[in-house]
């Protein structure tokens, strides 16, 4: 484990709940700036997960079958309860976080990581599973990237073949897949598998290496980037959170640098570890999962007890993160991880004496 990665993913999982707080918040007090905030939570995570892929796979040999098998371990089971707890809650009328209609191929779909639109929207019946549908390709794109043995022909491999993808999206061809598939936002992924390259070569810093220095010039610079470019985006009256080239250049330039910190602060010697963000950060996906149906619950309750105003605001804030909190922690301790051990111990008993590897969190 990466102690200082943990931390970064919770705090990418907070930065993406401040986001959809401010929905809520928006209407009632002058939150503009928040959100934008979720957008480097989510490249935050695109980041963090090209790095990671990268550094669990380099020098161990792993073949596409194991490694889709093991992500897929990781990342299905908990998504595909809620999503089906969704779906369920939705069938008893009570439309949650926005899913209006529901139809037997939206279910599918959403199970099965396929973009669809419904509503207007490109996004399966848990609207932030928008995001594991672009995991998912990348799982698949570096899977057939592991029959490549040498690390830098890997490296060179996915950022010639994510680099097509978006040089073929200029091209203007018709259809949904095509469209979602080439958007420039899948450089993020590149630029997170390259610090890993990175990680696995450098090793650890020299001695007398400014560790502490770099990184801190590196955690100002993103600073600088996301805020430079929030200048910007308001001048221009564009949106915050971003869209084609200038999301990855502003928010993707600005996760690769705090990752990067961060990563080489551990190298250094220099490890984070608080144990209330540890915890979250080991439950920072069911949080993700599960924290928009947070917000629509206290937001019912809250608009029960209190009238319009601040602190009807304050209210669904303070219910949302708690029970977001709350319940993110029980699905990771009680479903994520029993059903995760159970599952690769199942796999172990059909694959010889090597066990299967224990999944590393996305």
């Amino acid at each position: 484990m990466i102690y200082n990665l943990q931390i970064l993913r919770a705090l990418a999982a907070y930065a993406v709940f401040l986001t959809h707080f401010g929905l809520y918040a928006g209407p009632i007090l002058p939150l503009p700036d928040a959100l934008a905030f979720g957008a480097a939570g989510v490249d935050a995570f695109f980041v963090l997960s090209g790095f990671i892929m990268f550094v669990s796979t380099a020098g161990r040999g792993e073949t596409p079958g194991s490694f889709l098998l093991r992500r897929a371990i990781r990342v299905v089971p908990l998504y595909w309860l809620v999503t089906l707890a969704l779906a369920l809650v939705a069938l008893a009328g009570l439309k949650p976080i926005g899913i209006v209609e529901l139809r037997p191929d939206y279910v599918v779909q959403s199970l099965l990581f396929l973009p669809f639109s419904r509503g207007g929207y490109v996004e399966p019946l848990n609207s932030v599973g928008w995001t594991l549908n672009y995991e998912m390709f990348f799982y698949a794109v570096f899977a057939a990237l592991l029959l490549v043995t040498s690390l830098r022909a890997r490296m060179t491999g996915l950022a010639l073949a994510f680099g097509a993808l978006v040089v073929l999206g200029l091209a203007p061809v018709p259809g949904l897949y095509w469209a979602y598939y080439t958007k420039p936002i899948v450089l993020e992924f590149v630029a997170g598998a390259g610090l890993g390259y990175a990680y696995h070569h450098l090793g650890v810093p020299p001695p007398g290496f400014p560790v502490r220095r770099t990184a801190g010039v590196a955690l100002a610079a993103a600073a600088s980037i996301v805020l430079a470019g929030q200048a910007a985006a308001i001048t221009l009256g564009a949106d915050l959170e971003m869209t084609g080239f200038l999301r990855p250049l502003v928010w993707g330039t600005a996760a690769f640098l705090a990752v990067g910190a961060l990563v080489l602060l551990e190298r250094g010697g220099v490890v984070l570890r608080w144990r209330w963000l540890l915890s979250q950060g080991n439950a920072s996906y069911a949080f993700y999962l599960i924290h928009n149906l947070m917000l629509h619950v206290g937001g019912k309750v809250a608009a029960v007890l209190v009238a319009p105003g601040p602190l009807r605001v304050a209210l669904v804030f303070v219910l949302a993160l708690s029970a977001s909190i709350a319940l993110g922690e029980w699905l990771h301790r009680v479903v994520e991880v029993p059903l995760g051990a159970a599952l690769r111990r199942w796999c172990d008993r059909g694959t010889g004496p090597a066990p299967l590897a224990g999944a590393v969190v996305p």
